[in-house]
């Protein structure tokens, strides 16, 4: 991981619009979500989120992690693809940023 890179860990057992404000509340702090692992901590699933650092005040366009197989939302890129712990569940997601 570069310097320019920053992880933090998003527990399993959150659902998904608990995954999406966490990453939001992330990025609001100058930095942007690149993608995420599933690993393990203490014997449980959990999600490893990587984010780039971005000068200060920049804010990224909003992320929406969706299950995979779910409408891409109106005015948005798809600009991930992966598996996320959600709910306690392994599960095929897709993030898109609004354009």
């Amino acid at each position: 991981m570069s310097n320019d890179q920053i992880q933090r860990e998003i527990e399993g057992n959150q659902s998904l619009a608990e995954i999406n404000d966490t990453i939001g509340d992330e990025e609001l702090g100058a930095s942007e979500f690149k993608g995420s692992k599933v690993s393990t901590v203490n014997n449980k699933p959990t999600n490893i989120v990587t984010f780039s650092k971005l000068p200060p005040g920049k804010i990224p366009n909003k992320l929406t992690v969706v299950k995979d197989g779910t409408a891409q939302p109106a005015g948005t890129q798809k600009v991930w693809s992966g598996t996320m712990v959600v709910s306690g569940t392994i599960t095929a997601v897709v993030g898109y940023r609004a354009t």
